[in-house]
């Protein structure tokens, strides 16, 4: 069903409450704030509401086009069968009358059944799938089409226009002073050409080795006599420890406390070197130059979006693959050399 039909013929003109569903990851959540864009565009006074993870939801802050955030805490909160049907009832009281499951998967379909919203929209993927109201049937090939593209396709089934290819994350001016401010209280004059490096990433297979991070940052301090701040998450205090263990030239370390801390500190480099990964798409949101890793992952989809952003990968005949399952040590990643990456940051620095 088309979204002329839904849009300007039926009830769903009249939609006042949405939710949007996207319990995954920093990037997943990221790239679907422009599907969420249209979707405000198409009903401009509905009460719009996402559903998202308390690690990542902070990236919603300061978008327009979101009104409210729930927390689905799978972890704390919401662990445990009575914590999930309270879950549920608290959701059914909302009474939305759109539920759009935006990520692919069995437990999205159920909660837009179960919340009761009247009309849901869905991929016909994964079970639940005859739960919903409004399918997309299609399939998506891997190596063909951005994860931008498919949500915002998603969306057009209720909605009219193209809809804008452009990641949404907005930082407040304090929260760039304060970031502007930490630098300096880590030695960090506004002088600097300060390079970002975030070695880190969500499985094995997506990182990098340790010492061509480390042989990269010496290249980049040496030849552009650049600061190279090396930026972490939570977990990643050894592997960073194990770059700067391994480089000639200074480096200094900093922890995020949150992602909106990590996206601040992002945009004040000048050029940010990173792995397949949620900072990524933070820096391409934030339009930051920057060269990425890629490894397994299919580029094609998961791209950083923005003209800014380029990309390094060794090219191998088993790709498209299922990472999980290689039987050669992900070598696309584990053996990609420094020249190709040195090669697209010179082109940055230029």
């Amino acid at each position: 069903m088309r979204s002329r039909a839904l849009k300007n013929s039926n009830p769903l003109l009249n939609i006042n409450k949405i939710l949007v569903i996207r319990v995954d990851g920093i990037g997943d959540l990221l790239n679907s704030t422009p599907a969420i864009a249209l979707l405000r565009e198409n009903y401009p006074s509905a009460e719009i509401t996402v559903l998202a993870r308390p690690l990542n939801a902070p990236v919603l802050i300061g978008n327009a086009d979101v009104d409210r955030i729930l927390i689905f805490d799978r972890d704390g909160k919401h662990r445990g069968l009575r914590a999930r049907l309270q879950f549920y009832r608290e959701l059914r009281r909302e009474r939305f009358q759109l539920a759009v499951a935006m990520q692919t998967a069995m437990w999205t379909h159920l909660v837009a059944f179960l919340s009761g919203a009247t009309y849901r929209l869905g991929r016909y993927q994964k079970r639940f799938r005859s739960t919903l109201t409004h399918a997309w049937r299609g399939k998506y090939p891997k190596g063909e089409t951005h994860e931008v593209d498919r949500n915002l396709e998603l969306v057009r089934l209720i909605c009219e226009g193209a809809g804008k290819r452009k990641l949404i994350f907005r930082l407040s001016p304090d929260e760039t002073a304060a970031a502007e401010a930490r630098l300096t209280s880590l030695g960090i004059g506004t002088a600097a050409f300060l390079i970002g490096i975030h070695p880190g990433g969500s499985s094995f297979d997506k990182r990098w080795p340790e010492k061509r991070y480390a042989e990269l940052a010496d290249r980049l301090s040496q030849q552009y006599n650049a600061t190279i701040l090396l930026l972490r998450g939570p977990e990643e205090a050894e592997l960073v420890k194990n770059i700067q263990a391994a480089m000639q030239s200074d480096s200094i370390t900093y922890a995020p406390e949150t992602i909106r801390d990590l996206g601040a500190m992002l945009s004040c480099c000048d050029l940010v070197v990173c792995n397949d990964s949620g900072p990524m798409h933070l820096a391409a949101a934030l339009d930051v130059p920057m060269v990425a890793i890629f490894g397994p992952t299919d580029h094609v989809a998961w791209h950083p979006l923005s003209e800014n952003a380029s990309i390094v990968r060794r090219d191998m005949p088993c790709w498209p693959c299922s990472a999980h399952k290689c039987k050669i040590g992900w070598e696309c990643t584990k053996k990609l050399p420094v020249a190709p990456v040195w090669e697209a940051t010179t082109e940055k620095v230029k």
